[in-house]
């Protein structure tokens, strides 16, 4: 799943975690009935900022919110041909999400002024009154979210509507009530904007006036879905509720699910023989996760070195995970390297990936970079940690990045398939099969080590040779001794 909790709310989860849905529950069917109320709002947020509905955040479950739910599930890749969702659906859709939510600080603030509230991300808005004194006009300094709130008589309400409405190009919505205005359109630039008028008192009518970008798109839906002519509720996840205990579930079996190599698969980092008397080493990739010189490969390439070298440079281990077999080196007295940027949404399937590497240290020369596609969204054996691809990797691969049309990285290569176990049991030889950990478990990682990783949902894509140069100003090239 692509955004995870951060560190302090991980930990805490996991020190608190109950037993309402447990592991085996998660593949059981859905019923929106067995939610409460404040859960279903928080799962309505959730699926407004990942862009998959539209309608109110209102704790009620509707065809609007199961429609929703089962888009963001077709393109999460999780399975429900038989006809019922899974509760692993809005499960996984919690743990995209609150990373995101946890971060921007969204809450609900309530102005008296207006009698109106709205969820925004308080962490990363700023205020301030517009030069005519009419309008308090807020800015998201993450992105192109922006709002500004008024109120006056119904002339003043109506001439912002008819702004909106001249300046539409396409896809106008509107509601015209004795109390309530509605227009929602999409404007030159790529940009939406929705203005909503309550009547708050006789003669006097409150707006709010919001817009954003396209790449923006799940804020805004955040914010219009979340507007009330009154206080409303707080947007919480109920502690011991089936969602949190249902987050739980699912973190345990991620952290369970052990990515080390099993029977069939193998590494791909290059262990050229060691002279005699000397412990073996080796070689892989990593690429740069933060400009103060952290490095991000496999456990397997740098976890237990008694000398580090990245592109020559001296570096030390400062963090491991053996089960997710990554590694996180810190190259000394570096600053301003350029570093990555995540995936918010996890690969799909089919999708286009390109991946980067020092393959064959000695016999090749160079970055080396090759192009493929996710052939699966699952590892060997249906681990959820991993994902299959097809682009072609070597030894001394391990470690480097997995990144998609838009140049966001979306996991790490850590493994092949091992050619000759395979011929030996089928009597056949698997061709151009691969495997990366997933960008999630990569990020969750990050989180515990004390790195914020960057993270993008931008629909931009980027030209193959421009995708090159930018794997060459972040991979990098590491010996292990």
């Amino acid at each position: 799943m692509r955004a995870l909790l951060s560190a302090g709310l991980l930990i805490f989860l996991w020190v608190c975690s109950a037993s309402a849905w447990t592991r085996s529950e998660l593949v059981e069917p859905f019923r929106a009935s067995d939610l409460t109320s404040q859960e279903v709002r928080f799962l309505q947020a959730a699926l407004a900022l990942d862009g998959s509905y539209l309608g109110m955040i209102d704790g009620k479950w509707g065809a609007g919110s199961a429609s929703a739910l089962q888009a963001y599930a077709r393109k999460s890749g999780i399975d429900f041909s038989a006809g019922e969702l899974p509760n692993l659906a809005p499960v996984a859709l919690v743990v995209d999400e609150i990373k995101t939510i946890s971060d921007g600080g969204w809450s609900r603030h309530y102005f008296d002024f207006a009698d109106l509230s709205f969820l925004s991300p308080q962490k990363t808005m700023s205020s301030h009154v517009s030069a005519n004194g009419l309008n308090l006009d807020f800015d998201d300094s993450a992105s192109t979210l922006s709002i500004s709130l008024t109120s006056g008589d119904i002339g003043r309400a109506v001439a912002m509507h008819r702004y909106a409405l001249d300046t539409s190009v396409s896809n106008l919505y509107t509601v015209r009530k004795d109390h309530l205005l509605i227009t929602s359109a999409r404007v030159s630039g790529g940009k939406t904007l929705y203005v909503r008028s309550d009547r708050i008192r006789v003669g006097v009518w409150a707006t709010i006036l919001v817009s954003a970008q396209d790449r923006d798109a799940g804020r805004l839906a955040l914010v219009t879905a979340s507007i009330l002519p009154h206080r409303g509720t707080e947007l919480d996840l109920p502690e011991y509720g089936e969602l949190y205990t249902g987050v739980m579930a699912f973190l345990d079996e991620a952290k369970d699910l052990s990515p080390k190599p099993r029977v069939g698969e193998g590494t791909v980092g290059e262990k050229p023989p060691a002279p005699p008397g000397e412990d073996e080493g080796g070689t892989g990739t990593g690429f740069a996760v933060a400009p103060d010189g952290k490095i991000l490969t496999n456990n397997h390439v740098a976890g237990n070195c008694r000398k580090i070298t990245v592109d020559g440079s001296p570096a030390k281990l400062i963090g491991k995970d053996e089960d997710f077999d990554l590694a996180l080196v810190q190259v000394e007295n570096v600053t301003g390297l350029k570093s990555v940027t995540f995936a918010a949404k996890p690969a799909s399937l089919n999708a286009d990936v390109t991946i980067a590497g020092y393959p064959l240290a000695g016999l090749l020369s160079g970055l080396n970079v090759t192009r493929g596609s996710v052939t699966s969204i699952k590892g060997l054996g249906g681990d959820g940690s991993r994902m299959q691809i097809s682009a072609p990797v070597q030894p001394g691969n391990s470690g480097g990045p997995v990144v998609d049309a838009h140049g966001l990285v979306v996991g790490v290569v850590v493994s092949k398939l091992d050619a000759n176990l395979v011929q030996e049991a089928i009597g056949d030889i698997p061709q151009n099969v691969n495997f990366a950990i997933r960008g999630e478990i990569a990020k969750l990682f990050l989180y515990q080590n004390g790195v914020a990783p960057q993270t993008s949902d931008t629909s931009e894509q980027i030209a193959p040779e421009q995708l090159g140069k930018m794997l060459t100003s972040v991979t990098h090239f590491i010996t292990c001794e």
